[in-house]
């Protein structure tokens, strides 16, 4: 994983296909934030690189630069934009379902609802006109099946009374993209949504992506870029196994 500020460079004008509503729509019940910042553009190497005199070519010539990737602030997608999310959902986080015992894998019926709800913030990377990228939050706490919104109004009383407990609930690249900034600028932008509202941000990582990507010390380069910012462990599950293979003796039941 890497990490990056957001840029504010010139955006890509390629249309995005089967998105509505870069504003809040008036019927949503959840206050969702204006975008941060305008949208980002991953920018390509300086085209104007003399080719060498009876050679093959610079080697950027001989491989062009992929196209910019452009970062958006969306409430509802439907569409051929949302099937293509859910087939880079599905080559995300279907082989969670074999290493962490939460459910991480949702249905496509599932995810495709949580496109069309317009109370969940959609950050979406693009690269000619297809999303790449997506990260989505919200402070709509019933709308996160995972999470319970009575534990954390209690625990925070004064951010629950201004309605500023937001819960990130994924962020993911596409494979061909990963390695790159994408995946950092995703998180940097959902991390401004409840920042904007000076809210806190409540998310998990399973056991398996904690070790692999060491995400306790992501968190925390993250959070630096934050003025005044903290992170610190909200709760932990830790689930054990027994093998049992003989009962006490004597103590069968009648």
């Amino acid at each position: 994983m890497t990490q990056s500020k957001p840029g504010s460079a010139q955006t890509s004008t390629t249309a995005e296909p089967h998105v509505h509503g870069r504003r809040t729509p008036r019927h949503s019940t959840a206050r969702v934030p204006k975008p941060p910042v305008q949208a980002a553009v991953e920018t390509a190497p300086d085209p104007q690189i003399a080719e060498p005199v009876g050679g093959q070519g610079s080697i950027l010539l001989q491989h062009p630069a992929a196209a910019p990737v452009t970062i958006t602030h969306e409430f509802v997608i439907t569409g051929d934009a949302a099937e293509a999310l859910w087939e880079a959902y599905r080559d995300n986080f279907e082989p969670l379902k074999s290493l962490a015992i939460l459910r991480h894998f949702d249905t496509h019926e599932e995810v495709l609802d949580q496109l069309a709800n317009p109370k969940i913030h959609k950050i979406v990377g693009w690269q000619e006109g297809r999303p790449v990228g997506l990260a989505m939050v919200t402070n709509s706490l019933e709308d996160v099946a995972e999470i319970s919104p009575e534990f954390l109004r209690a625990k925070y009383p004064d951010y629950a009374a201004r309605n500023a407990i937001y819960c990130g609930m994924l962020v993911m690249v596409s494979h061909a993209l990963r390695g790159r900034t994408l995946f950092g600028r995703l998180y940097t932008e959902l991390w401004q949504v409840p920042a904007l509202e000076a809210g806190i941000l409540v998310f998990d990582v399973c056991e398996f992506n904690r070790m692999m990507f060491d995400t306790d010390e992501l968190t925390k380069r993250i959070a630096s870029s934050f003025p005044r910012s903290a992170v610190e462990v909200l709760d932990r599950q830790t689930w054990y196994v027994a093998a049992l293979p003989e009962p006490i003796p004597g103590s069968r039941p009648a």
